[in-house]
């Protein structure tokens, strides 16, 4: 089968959520790191943008995402032409990675005053989430014959099993596992079942955040925070408690939770929360990083692997 050809803006953001932005819903007060696959987007990217973490560097960014989709397509339209398939023309759009790349996730909560004027703990991106615009575009209905030269397999399962498909109907030669597993092959140098595995990447992110609320420096300066936010009438322990305030429910931030999203971002900046933060857990990571060396160096070399080739194929 083939992998995912469309992926949500919502799936593909720089970081991972790791404070859970309201969204109509009251939300546990506590923690939560993110699922394996789940990085979600938020504000505009300010300040964060510039301090990116670690384990950045071992997935696909958005736009070298995009690139790679554009080169497995390109590939996969040609082996398709090839074997008789002449008015086959899918290429996922392009573009939208740039505007996801102009945005940055909510990992340490809101910290843009405007922002949160406007729209208090919900970024920009939760508004029109419902209609996100998706990197690849809408995957279109291949006919039935396209989508065994595509899979190498007939869609129509028989005796419980999928049926593997050598040839097309006036007799050109399928090649394993379709045109679009081949192509797979190709931009992967024989790893496709590793393309967009982010699975262990994903869970040392997730440790990383879970580990950094722990650190010294962070209690501390989540003690500085709460005594800010309590000069400002407001009792909460830690950004996370505020971002996560059960009571900030409905489609829309009211105004209570823009005047405590407000105070948030002014006593993030004179704590300098954000930075405090983002530096232990870039350590933590970079600790991870060293016990996992070997496994993340193969997922390095595989991405960068990725980007030659789709620069190769989009440059032909």
């Amino acid at each position: 089968m083939r992998v995912i050809k469309t992926v949500p803006i919502v799936a593909l953001a720089v970081g991972a959520l790791t404070l859970s932005a309201c969204s109509g819903q009251a939300t546990n007060s506590s923690a939560e790191h993110p699922r394996a696959g789940e990085r979600v987007q938020g504000a505009p990217a300010r300040m964060v943008a510039e301090m990116s973490l670690p384990l950045d560097t071992y997935r696909l960014s958005p736009v070298e995402y995009e690139r790679s989709q554009q080169a497995l397509w390109k590939i996969t339209t040609s082996c398709m032409k090839g074997i008789g398939f002449t008015s086959f023309d899918f290429m996922p759009s392009a573009g939208t990675a740039e505007q996801i790349e102009e945005h940055e996730d909510v990992r340490y909560g809101t910290y843009d005053q405007q922002d949160a004027e406007r729209s208090g703990y919900r970024p920009d991106f939760a508004r029109g989430a419902r209609g996100a615009a998706v990197i690849g575009g809408a995957e279109p209905q291949f006919t039935a014959a396209e989508e065994a030269a595509l899979d190498g397999v007939s869609p129509e399962v028989a005796g419980g099993a999928p049926k593997k498909v050598r040839a097309t109907g006036t007799g050109e030669a399928i090649p394993e596992g379709g045109c679009y597993g081949q192509a797979l092959d190709q931009l992967t140098g024989g790893q496709s079942g590793l393309y967009l595995d982010d699975t262990l990447v994903d869970e040392l992110d997730g440790q990383s955040y879970e580990q950094s609320l722990n650190a010294p420096e962070v209690k501390a300066v989540f003690a500085d925070w709460s005594a800010c936010m309590a000069s400002k009438g407001l009792t909460y322990k830690s950004p996370i408690d505020a971002n996560n305030d059960p009571s900030f429910t409905g489609d829309t931030a009211g105004a209570a939770e823009k005047k405590v999203a407000v105070a948030d971002t002014a006593c993030k900046a004179t704590t300098g929360l954000v930075s405090v933060w983002h530096d232990a857990e870039s350590g933590i990571q970079r600790t991870l990083i060293g016990t996992h060396g070997a496994e993340l160096a193969k997922r390095r070399a595989l991405n960068s692997a990725i980007k030659v080739k789709a620069g190769s194929v989009l440059a032909s």
